[in-house]
Parts: structure tokens; sequence; C-alpha cells
């Protein structure tokens, strides 16, 4: 059996042969029935000729597949069935993406529809920006938000994610927030005195520094609500 490394140079001869193939080709011998890994020189440039553009690519992707796999191929496998191998691992890889796809779509459908829930309950807005510096010169962002209960229940806490970009739309930071002061039903509550520390050296916290509150904008995604009489609504995950 050949290793790897005959593979992978059996891989870069049939791809030069591919890009000088001609579309004549002399002879009546079917080049699909010939093994893989007993490919002649010979045999090689016949392939060029007589393999379409797009079976081409599908023969040297099956080579490049089982030696990066570190897999050796059945013995007295042909180039046809090789070929046939490589369309169908290609099916089974568009099945997993779509399915993927459609993961993804179904978990963001029921995260919105959530958040919509979240929001007849309670609201968070960002309602103040400041910056200060400490001892040692560290920079801190102060960020009070305010608690619009909408609930006829009393909130114990909240757990989310504040999303802060620029005017744009751009992302500047996201920061995991939690709040358990309590919210009383039908009441807003204003957060004080919590922010988040700046790190001079990465740029989203420079830039969080650096812009005027009233060039911010600002989401916050709620994962957990828990109500005073110890019920809770999470977030899927």
């Amino acid at each position: 059996m050949k290793s790897t490394t005959s593979i992978l140079v059996a891989v870069k001869g049939f791809a030069s042969v591919l890009l000088v193939g001609s579309i004549l080709l002399a002879g009546c011998s079917n080049p699909k029935d010939y093994e893989v890994m007993k490919l002649t020189e010979e045999q090689r440039k016949e392939l060029g000729k007589k393999l379409t553009s797009d079976e081409g690519q599908k023969l040297a992707g099956w080579m490049m597949r089982n030696a990066l796999g570190g897999k050796e191929p059945a013995i007295g496998t042909t180039v046809g069935q090789a070929l046939k191998e490589q369309d169908e691992w290609i099916a089974k890889q568009k099945e997993k993406e779509t399915a993927a796809t459609e993961l993804r779509k179904r978990i963001e459908t029921e995260r919105k529809a959530k958040q919509e829930e979240f929001g007849k309950l309670l609201s968070v807005v960002l309602v103040t920006k400041k910056n200060s510096v400490g001892g040692y010169g560290q920079k801190w962002v102060g960020l009070d938000l305010a608690y619009d209960n909408k609930s006829d229940k009393d909130i114990q806490g909240v757990k989310g994610v504040l999303k802060i970009t620029d005017i744009f739309g751009d992302k500047i930071l996201n920061v995991r927030w939690s709040y358990d002061g309590g919210i009383q039903a039908k009441k807003t509550k204003v957060e004080k005195r919590s922010g988040v520390n700046i790190n001079q050296f990465k740029d989203s916290d420079m830039k969080l520094w650096n812009t005027d509150f009233d060039k911010l904008k600002s989401t916050f995604e709620i994962s957990t609500i828990i109500f005073k009489d110890g019920t809770k609504i999470d977030a899927p995950e």
C-alpha cells in the first residue's frame, strides 16, 4: 500500500497533467477503470485528456482527502469508484451544511421570540456613560442602566449581555451584565456606579472610552429574569 506521501505526490502529478490535458485522445481504453494508486505517467496524461474539469477536481479532491486523512484507499480502487465516493462525500457535506444552517435559523428564531417575550416584561436601557481615571492611571467607564419592570410581579434580578455599538451599528463592546438590586412591579430602577475597566491596549475598550455617549447605541439581550417569588424565565441557549 502506498504511503500518504505517495498519495500527495500522485495528487500533484495528476493536477499538473489536468492543466495541460487536451480534448482529443487516441485509443479506446476507459481511464475510469484504472487503479488510482497504480497510475502510470501515461495513464495520468490520458486522464487529463478524457476526464472533464469537474471530474478532475473531484478525483484530485478524493486523493487529497485520503492523503490528509491518513487513510489508505482500498486496494484496487478505480478512478470511477473514487469519483463515486467523492460524489457521495460531497453530498453528505452538503447535507451537514444544510442541517447546520437550518439549526442556526431555528435557534435565531427562538432567540428573537424570547427577546420579544422578555421585552413585554422588562426593558433595559443604557442612560449614562461617564469616564474616570483611578489610581495608577486606571481608566474606568461608568455605565448607568435603567430597568423598567412592565410586569405585575417584582423582579429580583436580571442577567444578559449589554451590546454597545457606534452610530453606524458597528460593534464596540459586548459586556456580560447582571443586576440583583430588585425592581418593583410597574416601576423603574436606575443602576448606578457600575461599569467596566478599560484596557488601554485593546482597541474596543479605547473606542468605548473615546466615543461620546450621544454617539453610542446599545441594546440589552436578556438571558434570565428572576422574579421575587422565585420563578424565573431563561432564554434558549
